[in-house]
């Protein structure tokens, strides 16, 4: 809707659509890399310097996982307030 409002047109969602198709593809890429990521900090002793990072991108991969997981409900749900 925000980009509709904004005059995108409805021609992007051709697009996200596609990238939806590999969503999880996608994450089970980034969630190995972030798991590598703290074990290289870890095994060079930096871990305490880079855990806020770690730690914050791994809560944003578990958050992009729960969404879509949830993708069904949180479409019902957003359907509901139309």
């Amino acid at each position: 809707m925000i980009f509709l409002l904004l005059g995108l047109g409805g021609s992007w969602l051709a697009v996200f659509g596609k990238i939806a198709a590999a969503s999880y593809y996608v994450l089970a890429l980034s969630t190995a890399v972030i798991l590598l990521a703290g074990l290289v900090a870890y095994r060079r002793g930096s871990l305490t310097r880079l855990g806020l990072w770690i730690a914050g991108s791994a809560i944003l991969t578990a958050l992009a996982w729960l969404i879509v997981f949830n993708e069904a409900r949180i479409n019902d749900h957003l359907l509901t307030w139309m």
